[in-house]
């Protein structure tokens, strides 16, 4: 698999969202040479990712609230009503995910008639791009609390991190919280307000898009371990392409990421824009180093909103992958200490709820996101002269799936793209009615990620990652009473039919049957998964032999092989994953990618190959 880290922060102009990997004592001392950069990842060759999978229901709630009314934008007061009541702290990045807590508070502090201060909610945000000081102020919070104050002031009760990213950042401060100060002080997701869809993508060379196989020798700048950075490992799993984990080699079969300068995913962008070469050392095929070292161009970047915006003004490229495909993967999600929270209960209900009613607002009413977008430079600038971004701006690109944007060859993508959740979509993504639970198959996966690639010696430090089912908390999510909204249903008659990944699987059947066997069903665990964050996408499933036997025989066994495949995921979500959603078909041994003269090549042939359409 491949794995998000994390490298320290340092008072950035925009977040680096996603950089939630970092080293969970003191942080990373990056080497002088520039491609000593990261010298924790441990890898001779490069590594193909698998996936993961988990359980989840689709709600689609009729229920509906009536739209509430705005704040005006231009004469907001602060709240003397809830100004003495208990105090939470919330950091937040520069993100239109964060736009249902800061939209119901009215901006970074509670005002008066904002659904906080209905909810007898103070609540003050505090917009910062380092995850290195999210982490301190989460500590400074969690020792004043530890040593009897029920109330600290100092520190951060709360931070919104993306979903792919908690399986480290959660693992790396609890390792250190459990040691100084006790297992029920550890931090837990307790429900999210957003998703990224569309903003956190790949931009690069057209041919990517057209051939996802010429990725293969592809040098990407990127903040390596956020959750652009992580988009790519996914997308290169699902394509079976090998991710070379050291950033000083080249590995001409495999996705080479370089780290971005200053950790900066604008500056990823820029490496493009400025067409940069990078001097790599070379290996070989099976991941030794030739002794020669190669001149490569930067053809690529992993980035989000804006910077997709300035490489396409700027470059050729075009968006070759993005959470509109992973829609599931970057989810806002709240992280707080777990025994805060447990004596502070009917709080956090009161917040979550006056933040999900915002949600649903969003969601359903363009007064409810026009405010939010008005609200978004006064809450991500300490001037809002200081932004680059408008509130125009926001209301072109923040909406879901982005806006469409021409490239200096006139080719277009979409640009932008966030989503917002209410009660609906937390019932559904975390499967709290049963079944099908999307966020664990987001979680487990990229924990695997974290295992695999190792980036920054991360599990040299860190002796356990915490396991999802003591990373979330979903009983305040249970104890809301206010209208769900809706989560609307995937309607895949209208996917456009672009397929945007395929993956040949060695799912093992019993000889000359159908039947799948226990190895098997492991593969069809982590497929599970990986359809699960890829939720929007129609699936194509193909059977195919080797070539022994008698050739009609093959297509009607490699068939019922598809069949069995697509029988064994619509059982496994427990029927939430709709027939219609996928298209089988068999070719016997036609289409053969190895030697059918070994036993080896044989076995390569013995597949079913999963293509994801969008």
């Amino acid at each position: 698999m491949s794995q998000s880290n994390n490298s320290l922060w340092s008072g950035l102009r925009w977040p680096i969202k996603a950089t939630i990997i970092a080293l969970p004592i003191v942080g990373i001392i990056w080497g002088a040479s520039y491609f000593n950069l990261i010298p924790g990842i441990k890898s001779s060759s490069s590594l193909e990712v698998n996936k993961f999978g988990s359980d989840n229901e689709g709600i689609d709630s009729k229920m509906q609230t009536s739209e509430l009314p705005i704040l005006d934008i231009d004469n907001l007061e602060f709240s003397e009503k809830v100004k003495d009541k208990t105090q939470i702290r919330l950091m937040n990045w520069i993100w239109f995910g964060n736009a249902p807590i800061f939209a119901a508070n009215g901006g970074l502090s509670t005002m008066k008639e904002s659904l906080m201060e209905k909810y007898n909610v103070n609540l003050k945000m505090i917009t910062n791009n380092s995850v290195a000081d999210m982490k301190r102020e989460q500590l400074a919070f969690i020792q004043a609390y530890a040593k009897g104050d029920k109330n600290p002031s100092v520190g951060v009760h709360f931070v919104t991190i993306m979903g792919d990213g908690a399986p480290a950042y959660i693992s790396a401060m609890n390792e250190q919280i459990e040691k100084a100060f006790g297992k029920e002080y550890k931090l837990k997701i307790i429900g999210n307000v957003g998703f990224s869809m569309g903003e956190d993508c790949l931009m690069g060379p057209k041919e990517w898009k057209d051939n996802p196989q010429n990725l293969k020798g592809s040098v990407i700048s990127a903040v390596i371990g956020d959750g652009d950075w992580a988009l790519v490992v996914r997308y290169a799993a699902d394509n079976g392409i090998p991710v070379n984990p050291d950033p000083t080699t080249y590995d001409p079969e495999a996705v080479n990421f370089i780290p971005a300068p200053d950790d900066d995913f604008l500056m990823a962008a820029q490496e493009v824009i400025a067409k940069r070469s990078v001097s790599l050392k070379e290996k070989d095929k099976n991941g030794n180093l030739t002794g020669k070292t190669v001149t490569k161009d930067i053809q690529g970047a992993a980035t989000w909103f804006p910077g997709d915006i300035q490489m396409a003004k700027s470059t050729n490229t075009v968006k070759i992958v993005s959470t509109t495909n992973y829609p599931n993967q970057m989810a806002t999600v709240l992280v707080g200490c777990d025994q805060w929270m447990k004596e502070n209960s009917d709080l956090i209900v009161n917040f979550l709820s006056a933040s999900l009613i915002s949600a649903n607002q969003i969601k359903e009413y363009p007064n409810w996101f026009n405010y939010a977008c008005q609200l978004a430079p006064k809450v991500f600038c300490a001037n809002p002269s200081d932004c680059d971004e408008s509130a125009d701006d926001w209301k072109k690109f923040a909406i879901p799936n982005g806006a469409s944007m021409k490239n200096k060859d006139g080719l277009e993508s979409n640009i932008g793209g966030t989503q917002m959740a209410n009660l609906a979509d937390n019932i559904k993504y975390y499967g709290i009615k049963g079944g099908n639970n999307y966020y664990k198959s987001v979680y487990d996966y990229f924990a695997n990620v974290i295992e695999t690639l190792n980036p920054f010696g991360f599990m040299d430090n860190v002796k356990a990652l915490t396991p999802y089912e003591d990373a979330v908390d979903l009983s305040y999510l249970g104890k809301i009473n206010i209208v769900q909204g809706t989560s609307e249903k995937i309607d895949y008659s209208q996917n456009k039919g672009e397929t945007f990944a395929t993956k040949n699987w060695q799912i093992q059947f019993r000889s000359g049957s159908d039947v799948i066997l226990p190895e098997g069903e492991k593969q069809l665990l982590e497929l599970f998964n990986s359809l699960n964050i890829a939720e929007t996408a129609r699936v194509k499933i193909v059977g195919h032999t080797d070539a022994d036997g008698n050739p009609d025989i093959n297509i009607a066994l490699s068939l019922k092989r598809a069949k069995a495949v697509k029988k064994w995921l619509i059982d496994y979500s427990k029927n939430t994953f709709p027939s219609e959603r996928f298209s089988v078909d068999g070719l016997g041994s036609s289409a053969p990618v190895a030697d059918n003269n070994s036993e080896a090549g044989k076995a390569k042939n013995r597949r079913v190959e999963i293509s994801l359409i969008q």
